[in-house]
């Protein structure tokens, strides 16, 4: 479903890996280990993929442990170990990460504008961090909602409306810029405007069936077209 442009832009909303920064994070690395962990508990590894999204992964093997029978209390537990395995893949080659180019630069325009920033990430909050101060970004975002926020994760749009309300404004007022198609939906089940950037492993054309309102190669050729929309 494409949604159309707010008339008043006052926050964009940034996925983060691919979309603001090159990522260094070996997602088939983490999605073995957790699946590994998963058969730790005797649950059947065949069931789940690598290939998968982790999200998928993860949303099957909660609901396998609740049709179990499984308590909430290690359930929760269960999950959390699952984190810190993703958490400890994300950080080991932190120290690569790197801007995607004009990032910075885009960013600095929307708050010269007085657009407030937010950043919807899947990754842990430490990583999200790490590497917006690695890149000189983390002083221009107002909000990050990350994964250690237990918010139901993209395509749902609860982190995203969560971040809304921290921005201190009308998701009506908000785009959602990203890199991949479950960006789309998300903005899509938020019923707010999505724009795609070709950063990611998503070619534009897949962009555009998902529902982007408009594609660019990168976040740095999005400054002239922002540059046109706000106001001076």
């Amino acid at each position: 479903m494409r949604i159309t442009l707010p008339k008043i832009i006052r926050a964009v909303v940034f996925d983060l890996d691919d979309t603001l920064i090159l990522s260094t994070v070996d997602y088939a690395k983490f999605k073995t280990q957790v699946i590994e962990r998963i058969g730790s508990y005797g649950d059947d590894k065949s069931l789940y993929s690598p290939n998968e999204t982790i999200v998928a992964i993860l949303g099957r093997f909660e609901d396998r442990m609740r049709r179990g029978g499984i308590p909430d209390e290690e359930v929760s537990r269960r999950l959390e170990e699952m984190d810190k395995i993703m958490d400890a893949v994300e950080l080991e080659k932190i120290s690569d990460t790197m801007a995607i180019k004009g990032a910075l630069e885009l960013l600095s325009l929307l708050k010269a504008r007085h657009v407030k920033i937010g950043i919807l990430t899947r990754g842990c909050g430490e990583y999200a961090t790490r590497v917006l101060s690695m890149t000189g970004m983390l002083p221009m975002v107002d909000s990050i909602e990350c994964r250690n926020s237990r918010t139901k994760p993209k395509p749902s749009p609860e982190s995203y409306l969560k971040l809304v309300d921290a921005l201190g404004v009308r998701k009506e007022e908000t785009i959602f810029v990203g890199d991949h198609p479950i960006d789309a939906q998300c903005a899509a089940n938020a019923g707010v405007a999505f724009v795609g950037v070709e950063t990611g492993d998503v070619p534009p054309e897949a962009l555009r069936a998902a529902g982007s309102a408009e594609v660019f190669m990168d976040v740095g050729q999005m400054a002239d077209w922002f540059e046109t929309i706000l106001p001076s």
